[in-house]
């Protein structure tokens, strides 16, 4: 059996909670945001975005945010702060964007409405590049077809021949895919070319077939 004081204590703890609901996680009112937006990567500061609030009703049957007010600018050292009008019902996210690349959704922070959400870092996925060129060396190829993925498009060349094309990916560590299709003579087996790419920058691989 509990002493009385620690039945006491949770009792009014108990009565706090109820009185005050989910107020303590779900509140309206003035939301104010502070923070910096920062490279995914390096956690680096990135002078020159923009930062704007995400939301997304809890009623609502489906997932997607949408933006709520303007663009909010950040200064040369990366750092945003303002303030918006939050809902109880409603979970907001920050997302930013910059010439070089914008925020993944699955990593946008969470901001607690009326409260104030202090040292916020909204990292900011750097668009990079992926220079593929493509050399069909002696002896020449007989496949239909190559086939390369790990990028948001895959590509494939009919008839396979010398040639260069660029795609946006992720920063950081990545792998490239690619195999040859309908050859009598070479195997369609997948060849893996993994490579790493820093943000805002292009890697550069050569594939010989």
């Amino acid at each position: 059996m509990l002493p009385p004081y620690v039945v006491k204590s949770v009792g009014l703890l108990s009565i706090g909670l109820a009185l005050s609901g989910c107020s303590l996680f779900e509140q309206s009112g003035q939301t104010t945001v502070e923070g910096v937006v920062v490279d995914d990567v390096t956690g680096q500061p990135i002078a020159l975005a923009d930062v704007a609030v995400l939301a997304n009703k809890r009623s609502s049957s489906s997932s997607a945010f949408s933006q709520v007010g303007d663009w909010h600018p950040t200064d040369a050292q990366g750092r945003f702060s303002f303030a918006f009008e939050a809902n109880d019902a409603t979970d907001y996210v920050l997302r930013a964007d910059a010439p070089r690349g914008s925020t993944q959704y699955l990593s946008a922070p969470k901001i607690k409405a009326g409260r104030k959400n202090k040292d916020v870092r909204v990292p900011l996925t750097s668009i990079s590049w992926l220079q593929v060129h493509l050399r069909d060396v002696p002896p020449r190829a007989d496949a239909l077809n190559i086939r390369l993925w790990g990028f948001i498009d895959p590509v494939t060349i009919l008839l396979p021949q010398d040639t260069i094309f660029y795609r946006p990916v992720s920063a950081g560590n990545n792998v490239v895919v690619w195999s040859l299709n309908g050859s009598t003579t070479v195997s369609n087996v997948e060849t893996r070319i993994p490579y790493i790419v820093a943000g805002a920058d292009t890697a550069r691989i050569e594939i010989h077939y």
